[in-house]
């Protein structure tokens, strides 16, 4: 699952006082990093998720990549735990809203990180006037959050390489590859009829490190990780 990043900051300049430690140490400023919650996978025709099975994946009423509405819920879950939290802290008043200007909320521009931040915020500060900052064009990651190789030295795509496949090197995934596979039915989807793919276990993932994208790999790792991807979404999302 590709990572798109929700950054909430909390520059929260209450004059209230904050939980202090042992050391003496005072809490003034929070700073959340959070993902998006539950999104819809993408199993439109073409996908690896097509491709991978002969199988009908589950319809979504929620498009694919976009938050589902208990992804919703289960955010505002979340904003409630925060909001407990940080009145536990003293950065928020126990009653009321927090003070103008002391919230700053910041999504990346996909529709799943905005509802996101939205439904945090509903759950966080509840009934108050917090404002969901992100850049005007939607539909195309924010370079705040586009995890992007932006170092172009070969020295660099070495280095990145070698500890990538050593990493992979150190997965003993055979046996999880052979399971996937019964599970879905590989060898009688188009990826091993029409492409000649047809055994996770016997090809290589490539992994790659291009200036300017997102590091990537192709072969039964890319495979596997959109798949158990999908059946994790569709577990959390409830379906049976």
């Amino acid at each position: 699952m590709r990572k798109k990043t929700l950054l909430l900051c909390l520059p929260l300049l209450f004059t209230g006082n904050a939980l202090a430690d042992a050391g003496g140490y005072q809490l003034e400023q929070v700073l959340v990093m959070s993902r998006h919650n539950l999104r819809a996978p993408l199993a439109n025709n073409g996908s690896v998720l097509a491709q991978s099975t002969p199988k009908a994946w589950p319809a979504w009423e929620t498009p694919g990549g976009q938050l589902t509405t208990k992804g919703g819920v289960l955010e505002v879950y979340m904003g409630h735990y925060f909001n407990a939290w940080l009145k536990q802290t003293g950065l928020l008043p126990q009653e009321g809203c927090p003070t103008a200007g002391s919230v700053y909320v910041y999504a990346n521009s996909l529709q799943r990180t905005v509802a996101t931040a939205q439904f945090f915020s509903n759950g966080a500060f509840p009934g108050c006037d917090v404002s969901v900052h992100h850049q005007d064009k939607m539909g195309e990651m924010d370079p705040t959050f586009n995890p992007i190789i932006t170092d172009t030295s070969e020295a660099f795509n070495q280095q990145a390489l070698a500890a990538m496949n050593a990493a992979l090197g150190s997965l003993k995934l055979d046996a999880s590859y052979q399971q996937l596979a019964k599970i879905i039915d590989y060898k009688d989807s188009a990826a091993c009829k029409t492409d000649k793919h047809c055994d996770l276990t016997k090809e290589a993932s490539v992994m790659s490190a291009v200036p300017g994208k997102e590091p990537g790999v192709t072969g039964p790792l890319r495979v596997g990780n959109s798949l158990v991807d999908a059946f994790m979404l569709q577990y959390y999302e409830g379906f049976p």
